[in-house]
C-alpha cells in the first residue's frame, strides 16, 4: 500500500533503512548518515511512487521546480543515494535505472512508527565512514565541513570553504557588453585564487548555474548596467548557500570605457571585502595589466568558446594582447591554455603544444606566483615526458601552497605518469580532502585503476557521474570487475556517433569480423591522435580485454615510447593478467620498469610505490 505524504514526511522504512526526511537523515544496520536536502527530496519522491517508474521530468519538478538545471544535477542525486545505500547499479536492491524512462524504488516501503533499535543505534565507525562517503563529499562541498582521511594516507587535512563565481547578468541592454558576463566572473575567480585558505571552483560552462551553486559553500554572482550611458555600474554579492544569506555585497561604478579602472576597483573590493567575508586573506597581490587595449582583448577572449574553431579566434586576440602588453601575465597564462587546447582538440599538433609551453613559461617569468600558469606548465611538461622538470615544478607548487587542492592534484598527475602510484594516490586523497566533490579530481580514478584499486577508482569516477568521461572510464572499470553488462550500460550512455561507443558496444555484444575491425581501427586512431600517452595505455588495456592482443601491444608500445611509465601498472592492473606470459608484453614491462627507474634517478626519490 502506498504511503501518504504525511506518512512519508514523518519517516518511513526503505528496506532495512529508516528514512527521516525532516532530519535529512538515513539510519540502518551500518550506521547513520546525513543527506543533502535535494537528495532527500529525490528519495521521498521515489518513495511516494514506490514500485513504479518515476520520470526524470517528475523528479525535476519535485526538486527544482521551474529552476533551470542540467541532467547532471539529478544524476548526482541518484548516484549519492546509491552510495548511501551501498547499492549496485547493475543489480539494484534500492534504485533501478529504467533506460529512457526514469528511476524506480525497488526496496519495500513501510511506515515507520519507531526508530530501529539495537545494532542500528551503534554503528561501526569503519562502516559508517564507508556508508557516508558520498554524503560527506556532497555536504563538505556545500558547507564548511571538516573531513579527514588518515587511513588513506592524506594526513589530517580539513576541507576548505568552497566558492564558485557564476556568470554576471547583462542588465545594460547593450549587446556589445555581453562579453563581460563571463569576463567579470573569470576575473573575480582569478583574484580569489590569491587566498590559500579557500577552494575556488572553476565555472563549468556546460552545467546550469543552479547545479553549480548547489555544490559550493558560497556563490558569487552579480549584474552590471549603464548609468546615464556614461558610467558602468557593477553589483557583486556573495551568498552563503547553506544558510541562504548574503555575506557580502558591493557596488562599483567606473567610466564606461575605462576597463583598467574597473579591474583595479574590483581587485580592491575582492581583496579588502570579499575575501575577508569568506574568512580568507590574499597571500599575494596580482600585477595589474597596463595597456587598456590589451586588457580589452583579454576580457573579450574569456567569453570565446574553447571549441576548436572559436578557440583560434581567442588565440589571435591573446597574441595581439601580449604584443601590446608583454608583461601581462594573465594573458600569457590564458594563451598557454588555449594553445594547449588547440594541440589536444584542434589541429595545432606539437607546434601548438610548444607554443603553450612557451606562453606558460613567459607567464611565470612575469608573475612567479601565477598558479594557473604553473599548473598548466606542469601538465604540458608531463604530457611531453619531461617528468623530472614537471615533478620539480609540482613539488615547488605544493611546498609554496600546501593547502591548495590544485597543487596536490598537479603533483599527483606527474606521479601517476611515472608509475609512482602510491604517492599519486596520496596526493589525490589530499586534493579530495581539501576540496570534496570537485569533479576536477576525476582523473585520479586512472591512478587507482592502474593500481588495481577498483573501489577507490569508482569513488573518483562518481565525482562526475553522467558525463561522457565518466561513462567511458566507468566502462573501463566494469570490464576489470568482470561486469560485462555494467560496462555495456555505460558504453550505451556514450555519444551515439563516437568511436568509443561504437567499439565498446561492438566488443561487449560479441561482434566479430568487419564490424569489429572497423570499430577498432577508428577507436585506435581516435586515441593515438590525442598526443597524450596515458589514454593510450587505457585504450590498449581495453583492446586486450576485447581479444585484440596485437593491437593492444602496439598501443601499449606507443604509450611507452611516448614516455608513459607502464610499470607497476602492468603487474597490478587486473586487465593484463592474460598477457603476462607474452614475450612482447614482458619486453614492454621491462621498458616500464626502466622508465620509472630513470625518473627515480633523475629526482632522487625513494622507489616505493
Amino acid at each position: 500500500m502506498a504511503l501518504t505524504s504525511e506518512q512519508l514526511r514523518q519517516g518511513f522504512l526503505a528496506g532495512d533503512r529508516l528514512v527521516e526526511p525532516a532530519l535529512n537523515r538515513v539510519s540502518g544496520p551500518d550506521g547513520v548518515a546525513q543527506v543533502e536536502p535535494r537528495v532527500m527530496t529525490v528519495l521521498v519522491c521515489l518513495a511516494g511512487h514506490a514500485g513504479d517508474v518515476v520520470s526524470r521530468a517528475t523528479l525535476y519538478d519535485a526538486v527544482w521546480g521551474k529552476a533551470l538545471v542540467s541532467d547532471q544535477a539529478l544524476t548526482n542525486c541518484i548516484s549519492e543515494l546509491r552510495r548511501l545505500f551501498g547499492d549496485d547499479r547493475a543489480e539494484p536492491r534500492y534504485i533501478e535505472t529504467v533506460p529512457k524512462r526514469g528511476y524506480r524504488l525497488v526496496a519495500p516501503i513501510a511506515a515507520a512508527t519507531a526508530r530501529p533499535r539495537g545494532d542500528h543505534a551503534r554503528p561501526s565507525a569503519r562502516r559508517l565512514r564507508a556508508l557516508s562517503w558520498g554524503a560527506l563529499a556532497v555536504l563538505a562541498a556545500a558547507v564548511v565541513a571538516v573531513v579527514v582521511w588518515p587511513e588513506r594516507g592524506a594526513g589530517r587535512y580539513e576541507a576548505l570553504p568552497t566558492v564558485v563565481t557564476l556568470p554576471f547578468e547583462n542588465a545594460a541592454g547593450d549587446a556589445s557588453l555581453d562579453y563581460l558576463r563571463l569576463a567579470l566572473a573569470d576575473e573575480i575567480t582569478t583574484l580569489l585564487t590569491q587566498a590559500p585558505d579557500i577552494a575556488v571552483r572553476p565555472f563549468e560552462p556546460r552545467a546550469a548555474n543552479a547545479e553549480q551553486a548547489s555544490h559550493a559553500g558560497h556563490v558569487v554572482s552579480g549584474h552590471y548596467y549603464l548609468e546615464e550611458g556614461e558610467r558602468l555600474a557593477i553589483a557583486i554579492e556573495a551568498l552563503d548557500v547553506e544558510h541562504q544569506r548574503l555575506v557580502w555585497r558591493a557596488r562599483i561604478t567606473v567610466p564606461a570605457g575605462d576597463l583598467l579602472a574597473m579591474r583595479e576597483r574590483i581587485a580592491e573590493r575582492v581583496s579588502g571585502g570579499l575575501l575577508p567575508a569568506l574568512g580568507a586573506a590574499p597571500e599575494s597581490t596580482m600585477p595589474h595589466p597596463s595597456d587598456a587595449a590589451a586588457y580589452r582583448l583579454y576580457l573579450n577572449s574569456l567569453a570565446i568558446s574553447r571549441d576548436a574553431g572559436p578557440n583560434l579566434q581567442g588565440i589571435r586576440m591573446l597574441e595581439k594582447a601580449v604584443r601590446l602588453d608583454p608583461g601581462f601575465a594573465s594573458a600569457w597564462a590564458e594563451l598557454a591554455r588555449r594553445h594547449h587546447d588547440d594541440a589536444s582538440y584542434g589541429d595545432g599538433g606539437e607546434a601548438a603544444r610548444q607554443r603553450a609551453r612557451d606562453a606558460a613559461v613567459r607567464a611565470l617569468a612575469e608573475d612567479a606566483g601565477n598558479s594557473a600558469a604553473a599548473q598548466e606548465l606542469i601538465l604540458l611538461q608531463t604530457e611531453a615526458g619531461h617528468f623530472a622538470a614537471a615533478y620539480r615544478q609540482a613539488r615547488d607548487l605544493v611546498d609554496r601552497r600546501g593547502r591548495s587542492a590544485y597543487a596536490h592534484f598537479a603533483l599527483s598527475f606527474v606521479l601517476r605518469y611515472v608509475g609512482m602510484l602510491a604517492e599519486a594516490e596520496r596526493h589525490c586523497d589530499i586534493a579530495l580532502a581539501l576540496d570534496p566533490g570537485n569533479f576536477g579530481w576525476r582523473t585520479c580514478a586512472l591512478a587507482f585503476m592502474a593500481d588495481g584499486k577498483l573501489r577507490r577508482a569508482r569513488e573518483f569516477i562518481a565525482l562526475h557521474e553522467g558525463s561522457e568521461w565518466s561513462n567511458l572510464v566507468g566502462s573501463y572499470l566494469e570490464v576489470r570487475e568482470g561486469d560485462r553488462a555494467g560496462a555495456l550500460d555505460y558504453a550505451r550512455s556514450l555519444s551515439p556517433d563516437g568511436a568509443d561507443r561504437r567499439f565498446l558496444v561492438a566488443c561487449l555484444t560479441g561482434s566479430t569480423g568487419t564490424r569489429l575491425n572497423e570499430a577498432a581501427a577508428a577507436f585506435i586512431q581516435r586515441w593515438r591522435s590525442e598526443h597524450d600517452p596515458e589514454p593510450a595505455y587505457h585504450t590498449a588495456a581495453l583492446l586486450a580485454y576485447c581479444g585484440r592482443r596485437e593491437d593492444a601491444l602496439d598501443l601499449l608500445g606507443y604509450a611507452s615510447k611516448h614516455g608513459f611509465c607502464t610499470w607497476p601498472a602492468l603487474d597490478r592492473d587486473p586487465i593484463w593478467s592474460p598477457l603476462t606470459e607474452n614475450s612482447r608484453f614482458r619486453g614492454l614491462r621491462e621498458e616500464g620498469i626502466a622508465c620509472r627507474e630513470r625518473f627515480i634517478q633523475a629526482t632522487g626519490l625513494a622507489g616505493g610505490s
